[in-house]
C-alpha cells in the first residue's frame, strides 16, 4: 500500500510540473519591434490556442490557431480557415518555430505577414 501511494503522489508531481511548465507560457507577448502602428502580438492562450495579431497603419490582421512544445520550441498550426485563402495572404505560422527565452518567445525564422516582417524577441506583457 506504502510503494502504491509513494508511485501516485511521484505521478501527480510529474503531472503537476508539465502543467507549471506550460501555464507559465500562457499570455500576451509583443515585439522588441513595436512602435507607434506597428504591432506584432502572439496570445498564448490555456487551451493551447493562439491568437497572432499583427499590423503597420491602414494593413492589419489576426491568425488564430493552436500551439504545442516541442523541444523547447513552439510549434504552431493555423486554423483551417487562415491557410490558402484566395482573398487574404495571412502569415503560416507553421513555417517557423519559435525559441523558449528567458525574457520571452522569439521567431526562428522571420514571420511574413505581408505588411510586418519580424523576428525579434516577443517580450511577455505583465
Amino acid at each position: 500500500m506504502k510503494r502504491l501511494t509513494i508511485l501516485l503522489l511521484t505521478i501527480i508531481s510529474f503531472s503537476v510540473r508539465g502543467q507549471d511548465s506550460t501555464f507559465g507560457l500562457i499570455g500576451v507577448y509583443e515585439s522588441t519591434q513595436n512602435k507607434f502602428e506597428r504591432y506584432s502580438i502572439l496570445i498564448l492562450e490555456k487551451d493551447k490556442k493562439f491568437i497572432y495579431k499583427y499590423g503597420v497603419g491602414g494593413c492589419q490582421g489576426e491568425v488564430k490557431g493552436t500551439w504545442t512544445i516541442q523541444d523547447k520550441r513552439l510549434e504552431f498550426l493555423n486554423d483551417q480557415e487562415f491557410l490558402n485563402n484566395d482573398i487574404i495572404n495571412y502569415p503560416n505560422l507553421a513555417l517557423t518555430t519559435w525559441t523558449i527565452k528567458k525574457k520571452g518567445i522569439k521567431p526562428d525564422k522571420l514571420v511574413n505577414s505581408g505588411c510586418v516582417k519580424d523576428n525579434k524577441l516577443h517580450v511577455k506583457n505583465k
